[in-house]
């Protein structure tokens, strides 16, 4: 099986030998835009600056299966209690991720040897906190639930409401008769006997 995500010649020559992987996230964040790195220090690609993040922001991807069913992905990010209670008002559903992969000339380094490929693209799906024991204290998540294919946001361009009728075409009553022969359809007038 070959590789089918148009990866660079030499990002494919990279991954033969020992090398140094990178995960590159870009968030549709509400009121910003946000771009991590898992290396440290700043990394430019694309035009853009890219933060190093570390270990503090930890991806899974979802399991690449046939069929319907699509695995879970989830962004975890390090934060303390009081960070997550400021980013809880946040409508953050919907809202575009993507991550690319890349391979960079050291271990946790900012200079990229070959341009990313890229790995997930989705959204945001839901936003959860997680509480766990590190090395004798607390360590604090907030878990980023990621959803696949489309999102609710672009599924809702495509569905025809009785309203959406009337307002691109009010002169247009076939949409008012269709729904007024459905409602005699399933609730029939009842005259008093």
């Amino acid at each position: 099986m070959g590789l089918t995500r148009g990866a660079t010649t030499a990002l494919i020559n990279d991954l033969k030998g020992h090398f140094h992987p990178v995960l590159l996230t870009y968030a549709d964040w509400p009121g910003e835009e946000i771009r991590i790195h898992t290396g440290a220090g700043n990394l430019s690609w694309g035009g853009y600056t890219w933060l190093g993040a570390g270990k503090l922001v930890q991806f899974s991807a979802p399991q690449e299966a046939g069929g319907l069913a699509t695995s879970e992905a989830t962004v975890r990010v390090a934060a303390t209690v009081e960070n997550m209670l400021a980013e809880r008002g946040k409508i953050i559903r919907n809202r575009n991720l993507t991550v690319w992969f890349a391979t960079t000339t050291k271990g946790g380094g900012n200079i990229l040897k070959a341009d990313p490929v890229e790995l997930f693209n989705g959204y945001f799906d839901s936003r959860t906190g997680m509480l766990t024991r590190a090395d004798g204290g607390l360590a604090h998540d907030m878990v980023l639930g990621l959803g696949v294919g489309p999102s609710a946001r672009a599924s809702a361009s495509i569905t025809h409401s009785y309203e959406d009728q009337i307002a691109k075409y009010p002169g247009d009553t076939a949409g008012r008769h269709v729904q007024n022969a459905n409602k005699l359809k399933f609730n029939p007038q009842q005259w008093p006997e």
